[in-house]
């Protein structure tokens, strides 16, 4: 008899995770995006720094992730919203134990739009990439990416990373939670969030990521996030602007900001896209550092083929250039030389053509120029930076990217 009662009893704990599989609520999502790319990539250097070997990379370029979304009716036009999003690298880098390692939270909607809390892309980066449809698909890391450039560096992880640092004045250590802290373009964590209702097509959103990385005890840093936006689609038009502040990412008493436009236009078969972003950087009673960087692409379809062109340029540093030393130093890559700002500009284009085999699987090639002024510092972003390059290694550097690529969405 107690066989029979210890069978029953297996068979239903294993029964139990079907049967409630089987009534699982219909308005869960599973969702994601896979992509990969295969490059061969060299790097000429300048300034007396030798070329960079060429190699070949086979890559996710940041877009290869699964996640779960789901709500449910609270009554009273009320609801529970929340969403678990995973990423993978297809390449067999890149990837995490975590689950929830990318845009998760857990919150309410209603006729007041959306309020949550977690880890979630912040106003300004969804303003930068409002333009990055499926028919342009210029998606901010990578090659073809526009973080070197536009958002100052790839920082398509969370602030969760934690970074020490000893404050040269007060000799006190700092612990700043931030990954790449001159980068705009986040994912951030420990962040609340607020969305509203569309307005005629016009939204807006707002973030605060909060402070604990703020420094126990004594004089420290005391990071946080604050980032807002405005957007608006209607019709043909799709136009963002954001702004964001990080409190002290870089040390006590530095504030960096940096504000956003973003916008696109579609008439048929045609797709006209353009940027401007600025980065302010504070080196203290000297004033800010200083960047404009612009971005113009477009692309053209007919049928199952897709022509696309994009380029960017970062304009000469300003402002504040003096106050970070001499020599060739920079603020992510925001390059400085001996003290001035001259030519420390940079350039990226980029050429795809892709083909469409269903409407969620398309191949595409691509090539791509990354082109440094005399003093310029950019390196590409994500999987395409060139690794081993810094300092003054970068100075002048120009690099270029040619590949095919794969995505599929679900």
């Amino acid at each position: 008899m107690k066989k029979k009662l210890i069978a029953a009893a297996v068979v239903s704990a294993f029964a139990a995770p079907v049967a409630f599989a089987q009534t699982a609520p219909a308005n869960v999502t599973i969702y994601g995006s896979l992509q990969m790319e295969v490059f061969s990539q060299s790097g000429d250097g300048a300034n007396g720094n030798p070329d960079y070997n060429r190699r070949n990379a086979v890559s996710s370029p940041g877009v290869f992730f699964v996640g779960f979304r789901g709500q449910e009716s609270l009554g009273g036009g009320l609801n529970a919203i929340w969403q678990i999003e995973q990423g993978a690298g297809g390449d067999g880098t890149g990837t995490t134990n975590t689950w929830g390692g990318r845009n998760t939270f857990i919150g309410l909607s209603g006729g007041f739009g959306r309020v949550f809390a977690g880890i979630f892309d912040s106003p300004y980066k969804r303003v930068m990439g409002i333009n990055n449809t499926p028919m342009m698909r210029i998606g901010l890391t990578g090659p073809q990416g526009i973080n070197a450039i536009m958002n100052n560096g790839d920082t398509s992880g969370s602030a969760s990373q934690t970074n020490v640092r000893v404050n040269p004045t007060t000799g006190v250590v700092e612990a700043t939670t931030v990954a790449n802290a001159t980068a705009f373009s986040r994912r951030t964590a420990n962040s609340l969030n607020y969305e509203s209702p569309s307005f005629g097509g016009f939204t807006v959103a707002a973030q605060y990521g909060a402070n604990e990385g703020r420094v126990a005890t004594g004089a420290g840093a005391n990071p946080s996030l604050y980032s807002l936006s405005g957007t608006y689609r209607g019709g043909p038009f799709a136009v963002g602007l954001g702004w964001q502040q990080h409190k002290e990412f870089r040390g006590v008493g530095l504030d960096d900001s940096s504000y956003v436009v973003s916008a696109s236009w579609t008439s048929g078969p045609f797709l006209i896209q353009g940027a401007y972003s600025k980065f302010m950087y504070e080196t203290g009673p000297a004033g800010d550092l200083k960047r404009d960087n612009w971005l113009i692409g477009g692309a053209y379809a007919v049928g199952n083929h897709r022509f696309r062109l994009n380029y960017q340029q970062a304009n000469d540093t300003k402002g504040a250039t003096g106050a970070i030393g001499a020599g060739s130093t920079a603020i992510g890559n925001v390059g400085v030389f001996n003290g001035s700002g001259t030519d420390t500009g940079a350039k990226i284009w980029s050429v795809n053509y892709g083909y469409l085999l269903s409407k969620r699987t398309e191949v595409y090639a691509f090539y791509s120029n990354l082109n440094n002024d005399a003093n310029g510092r950019t390196n590409f972003a994500g999987s395409a930076a060139l690794t081993g390059v810094t300092g003054g290694g970068l100075r002048g550097m120009d690099s270029d990217i040619f590949g095919v690529g794969i995505a599929h969405t679900f």
